[in-house]
């Protein structure tokens, strides 16, 4: 079977609660040329609620249809099985312009209306392009920049952003004298599985979950506390998302034994710092009156008999 290539493009009727809810699925779909074999906007009934700056005239990039023709359309599991199909076919490549958002969608409709999951992994123009050039553009500025003729286009119409994702392909293609397989085959870092996905979202979940136990803690005293050996205010001297289970570690620490968290300090504290930090931040810490402490020290600390 000969491979074949499909841009795609999504539109969401919201993303309240971080789940985008699809209204248009748009795909152009090539063969190795980039000669069109397929194109469609798949209008669908998203069965929410719109976001009001969709269709607010200060939005400069609306929606392409009305909320009644949105409303007219069947929803996504009426088209889920063509889809499916579509998107799964052998010898077939996906890619889409910052395509990790569009797999979430994917996976956010499926879930929706209890279907398996459409497995499939989607390369990111985007990301090729901006790593290439050295600056991030979105879709529209990008075309612009390689001469696209895109006067017959309709952002945020789903195909003819899939139609715009296509030929940025082709374009830095042609500028790089090499063909998509190459191209994608060269790429393989810039691409996310619908497997991937779901670890980073699961990841991204337990992050935010322990990120609100580490802020449910800034200002508050504890009233039972083990020791009084970390009396007074902390903050954090790192970035506490570079190991949220060891933040939370040391934040209960602090409230246990007497101390109370800040998410930051002008003055007059102690700054927990990594085992490595620079002796010029140390330095400029301390003439701000800070008291730097490493987590090895701060460990000892609360060891101590």
């Amino acid at each position: 079977m000969n491979k074949s290539y499909l841009f795609f493009d999504i539109e969401c009727a919201n993303c309240f609660d971080g789940v985008g809810k699809m209204c248009s699925f748009g795909y152009v779909l090539t063969d190795a040329e980039f000669n069109v074999l397929d194109s469609d906007d798949v209008v669908m009934n998203p069965e929410t609620e719109f976001d009001w700056y969709l269709f607010s005239p200060k939005n400069r990039c609306q929606l392409a249809y009305s909320k009644d023709y949105f409303r007219a359309q069947r929803n996504f599991e009426a088209y889920y099985k063509p889809l499916k199909k579509l998107i799964e076919a052998p010898d077939r490549k996906v890619i889409g312009f910052s395509s990790a958002n569009d797999v979430g969608f994917v996976v956010s409709a499926c879930e929706r209306y209890n279907l398996p999951l459409i497995q499939f992994a989607a390369f990111d123009i985007a990301v090729i392009v901006d790593n290439a050039k050295g600056e991030k553009k979105g879709l529209a500025d990008w075309c612009a920049h390689y001469n696209i003729d895109t006067s017959s286009l309709q952002a945020h119409k789903s195909e003819d952003d899939a139609v715009m994702t296509m030929k940025l392909t082709q374009a830095f293609c042609k500028e790089n004298n090499t063909g998509i397989e190459e191209l994608l085959e060269k790429n393989k870092g810039c691409r996310l599985s619908v497997e991937k996905y779901l670890e980073h979202r699961e990841i991204k979940r337990h992050n935010d979950e322990v990120m609100q136990k580490i802020q449910e803690l800034y200002g508050k005293k504890c009233r039972a506390v083990l020791t009084n050996r970390l009396k007074g205010d902390y903050t954090f001297g790192f970035k506490i998302k570079k190991d949220i289970d060891e933040s939370l570690k040391i934040a209960t620490l602090v409230f246990k034994h007497g101390g109370i968290l800040k998410k930051s300090l002008k003055a007059n504290g102690t700054v927990i710092i990594e085992d490595d930090t620079p002796e010029e931040y140390i330095q400029q810490m301390k003439k701000k009156n800070l008291t730097p402490l490493t987590i090895s020290d701060f460990y000892e600390i609360v060891r101590m008999e």
